[in-house]
């Protein structure tokens, strides 16, 4: 099976929900950056979605080779705060 996509799943290792409520929404806009016109672009391979009980934030695998400096910061950040890290089927991802 083909790893399609990471989700950072809003629920700690221990099964606490994770706060503040709006993380996703934050990382995803963290994640960012300006254009020459000054309007927020967001990065085509990371985005937020609501999962089954959590929100998520989704990662294409294919942005460990295109940007490994924001693929660190997302996976170091899911790391930092003992965060699930699942594939599309929600089977665990060992990091």
């Amino acid at each position: 099976m083909a790893l399609e996509k990471i989700l950072i799943r809003g629920v700690t290792l221990d099964g606490k929900k994770f706060r503040p409520s709006d993380w996703a929404e934050r990382l995803y806009c963290a994640v960012a950056n300006y254009g020459p016109d000054g309007r927020i672009k967001f990065n085509p391979l990371v985005n937020i979605k609501q999962g089954d009980k959590y929100k998520c934030v989704v990662i294409n695998p294919a942005l460990e080779e295109k940007d490994p400096m924001l693929y660190d910061f997302l996976i170091d950040f899911a790391k930092g705060n003992h965060l699930e890290v699942v594939d599309q089927d929600y089977n665990p991802i060992e990091l």
